[in-house]
């Protein structure tokens, strides 16, 4: 074996980091054909029967890592924290996939950006996490950046962007249960529950607006649960090779991806408040992952 040699160790780490912001840029890639395939189908189905579909496919291309495993491989003691991290995630992505029909994609993306600062300051309230000033610095320059986003008082809140803004809070909560859920549960055991809970619950609303998919319909659906599950096993990987401060800033192509998609397939575009508002969003969040990895090389007590 090899010795272990600073050289060694720094080229360790700069691939990581690559790795890890080619994990992440493939998250966002894969998020913006999830949504852009849904923005496309929902002139023809009803919101409920794609999330249904999105879903299930996901479990479809699940269903190989489950074989490898067995039913011992997604034994667990937290039923009822999965059943609310499902429930959670399934609100933020009825959300998501309703605003897409009031506002442009690029809005959505750049919106949910405040997911993590959110995240942030739910741990320090519901998990008991350490109240860094940071933390609220971050969460205040973040929310200053939605303001401008969605301009309330200067411009009426339209239904896309109260439908956005209620899936971030989703999608914080989603991610209070996942930071829980990661003290004793393996990564992937927390998808696997992820997508029963999805694809069992999502089935009940779909049934009541039912309509059959035609076979281009069908091809694009089983390509969106694709994007869907590439969404979510990129951003883990990302984040498992590389600090928060590496990947984080990929999360941003988000943005210009989802305002690239949106204005080639449906010729909407995010005005400049969108853009000022994403990027005001995008530096509160690097801010705040550099001081928790600083802190965290320091020795400060963190979260895990």
């Amino acid at each position: 074996m090899s010795a272990v040699t600073p050289t060694n160790l720094q080229k360790f780490r700069q691939s990581g980091a690559v790795r890890g912001a080619s994990w992440m840029m493939l998250s966002a890639f894969g998020w913006t054909i999830m949504i852009s395939l849904a923005r496309g189908l929902q002139d023809e189905i009803h919101t409920f029967e794609i999330v249904f579909f999105r879903s299930a496919f996901a479990l479809v291309f699940f269903l190989p890592w489950f074989w490898g495993k067995g039913f011992s491989g997604v034994r667990t003691q937290r039923i009822g924290m999965h059943m609310a991290r499902g429930l959670a995630g399934l609100a933020a992505i009825y959300l998501l996939f309703g605003a897409l029909l009031f506002i442009p994609m690029g809005d959505v993306a750049a919106i949910t950006f405040t997911r993590p600062l959110l995240a942030s300051v739910g741990a320090v309230i519901f998990l008991h996490e350490v109240a860094r000033g940071h933390r609220w610095i971050a969460t205040g320059i973040g929310m200053i950046g939605a303001f401008i986003i969605v301009r309330p008082g200067i411009s009426p809140l339209s239904p896309g962007q109260i439908m956005a803004l209620a899936c971030v809070v989703a999608m914080a909560v989603s991610s209070l249960t996942v930071k829980s859920l990661a003290r004793t549960e393996h990564p992937d055991v927390t998808v696997m529950y992820q997508i029963i809970v999805f694809t069992t619950l999502s089935l009940i609303p779909a049934l009541f607006v039912w309509t059959m998919p035609t076979l281009e319909q069908f091809a694009r659906l089983v390509s969106l649960g694709l994007a869907g599950m590439l969404t979510q096993r990129a951003m883990t990987r990302a984040y498992t090779v590389a600090d928060a401060t590496i990947v984080l800033p990929f999360e941003y192509t988000r943005l210009p991806f989802a305002a690239l998609m949106g204005l080639v397939l449906f010729g909407e575009f995010p005005d400049q408040f969108v853009w000022l508002g994403g990027t005001v969003i995008f530096v509160a969040t690097i801010y705040m992952a550099h001081r928790e990895t600083r802190d965290l090389r320091a020795g400060k007590e963190v979260s895990p």
